[in-house]
């Protein structure tokens, strides 16, 4: 199995912290938090490429910025082995939600050709992966929410 990647809106850091601290660090999709569970799509890379494609920027490393919050001071543990929680830039965010149905078949089909789904991507799957996407971020958004990612090897 691979690496979990969990997205998620919250009200604020303080309130994804007490989830953490109160659920031995399991996922809050879909129990506590209005998320979506993945498996295989990173923030930083294999998100960061549709958020290249929806804005028409070329992938780079700060193209989706996210900061770890979980566990806190995690950056500096290297024996910490999961899981973690990290925030997603508002900016980021608000690409997603500014995600026209209309461009959701191109887009997957793009996204589904990129290396690191290895040519096993699905673009009808990636379709309803970044319609799910824009409709958390577009509630994130509106609720004056961050996106957050909870990942587990």
């Amino acid at each position: 199995m691979g690496v979990l990647y969990d997205y998620f809106r919250a009200p604020g850091t303080a309130e994804v912290l007490a989830h953490m601290a109160e659920h031995d660090a399991f996922s809050p999709v879909p129990d506590t938090f209005d998320g979506i569970e993945l498996k295989s799509i990173d923030p930083a890379v294999i998100l960061a490429r549709l958020v290249g494609f929806v804005t028409g920027r070329a992938w780079s490393v700060d193209l989706v910025d996210e900061r770890l919050i979980w566990p806190e001071g995690g950056e500096q543990d290297m024996e910490h082995e999961g899981p973690w929680v990290s925030v997603l830039d508002d900016p980021s965010r608000d690409v997603l939600a500014g995600i026209p149905a209309d461009r959701i078949p191109e887009l997957a089909d793009r996204w589904a050709a990129v290396e690191e789904f290895s040519g096993f991507a699905d673009p009808e799957f990636l379709r309803d992966v970044i319609a799910e996407f824009a409709a958390l971020a577009t509630r994130a958004r509106a609720h004056g929410e961050s996106l957050y990612c909870w990942i587990s090897l």
